[in-house]
């Protein structure tokens, strides 16, 4: 069973980066006006497309349990914006079947946005807690028929809050 951790530079570094729209430095002008700009805080690379798709993802509360996993060789992923806190299981990139062993699971606290590299195993979140969740994933357009690589695990990994 994985334990679901709290995000960190330093436990999610190997995957990507995260972002907590609330603590994001500085903003453009003022930080008294009532309409703060924070730039580029999340940047992502396509290496398959320069178009970029906002693909709306709503979750439905289900067990935290998981038999499968994706990898996008050709581009990065970006998700998050969720309405309530969410989980996501990864594991590292560089290996064409995911490494079972290696799989961890973090939450992302509601309104957090989260950037995966390019070849990070992974799969859709997992809302946390009894109430449907909405948020985003960014990728190229057709990512999920052109760079997108499922494989079913033997058996189902469970998830510990």
């Amino acid at each position: 069973m994985l334990k679901v951790q709290e995000l960190s530079f330093n436990a999610f570094e190997r995957y990507g980066r995260f972002l907590n729209p609330l603590d994001c430095g500085d903003p453009v002008g003022s930080k008294e006006d009532p309409l703060q700009f924070y730039p580029d805080r999340v940047l992502q690379q396509f290496g398959a497309s320069n178009y970029v798709a906002f693909n709306p993802l709503v979750i439905q509360p289900r067990p935290l349990s998981f038999n499968v996993a994706e990898i996008h060789e050709r581009t990065e992923e970006v998700f998050g914006g969720f309405t309530r806190d969410v989980c996501f299981h990864v594991a590292p990139a560089g290996a064409k079947t995911p490494p079972i062993e290696q799989f961890e699971v973090f939450r992302l606290p509601a309104g957090w946005w989260a950037r995966l590299k390019r070849g990070v195993w992974h799969h859709g979140p997992f809302v946390i807690g009894h109430e449907s969740t909405v948020g985003m994933v960014v990728l190229p357009p057709h990512t999920y028929t052109n760079d997108c690589h499922v494989v079913q695990l033997e058996k189902p990994i469970h998830i510990s809050l």
